[in-house]
């Protein structure tokens, strides 16, 4: 019933989600992430669970920049009239845009502590990157996210 509803109890019980074939993406997003003029090896060093909390904020912050923050949409399509309910906390919710711009300083006191290293310098570029049939990669095109 909850399914038939639009909320999803558990993935097993949501028979479309391994219905389709993935289809290879042509380009692929990476993050390179350079402190004080030398790139950090995220790849080795570094538990999963680390490499998933040094890149994720990364990608959430990338598309807060892009196309701003979608909770509030996403809540009133959920709760429709009942998003009245929350509108003195909507605040708590919604990421301001003086929250963003405080991100880069955030996270490069999270890569302080994580990395410890004192950090002076920090950028991270976003490459499309795609491979060749050679299996090479190549860089399609980047660009700065955070230069700080």
């Amino acid at each position: 019933m909850c399914n038939l509803s639009g909320f999803e109890i558990a993935p097993f019980y949501v028979w479309g989600m391994y219905s389709e074939r993935e289809i290879e993406p042509a380009s692929y997003q990476i993050y390179r992430v350079t402190i004080n003029d030398k790139q950090l090896d995220y790849s080795t060093g570094y538990f999963p669970a680390n490499r998933f909390f040094l890149l994720s904020p990364l990608m959430y912050y990338q598309s807060l920049k892009e196309s701003g923050d979608p909770t509030f949409a996403f809540l009133q399509k959920k709760l429709g009239q009942n998003l009245n309910l929350l509108t003195p906390y909507i605040f708590s919710f919604e990421n301001s845009a003086q929250s963003i711009n405080e991100f880069p300083d955030w996270y490069k006191k999270y890569l302080e502590q994580t990395t410890g290293k004192r950090i002076q310098y920090l950028q991270v570029d976003v490459l499309d990157v795609s491979w060749r049939k050679n299996n090479s990669i190549t860089v399609d095109s980047a660009y700065h996210l955070i230069n700080d």
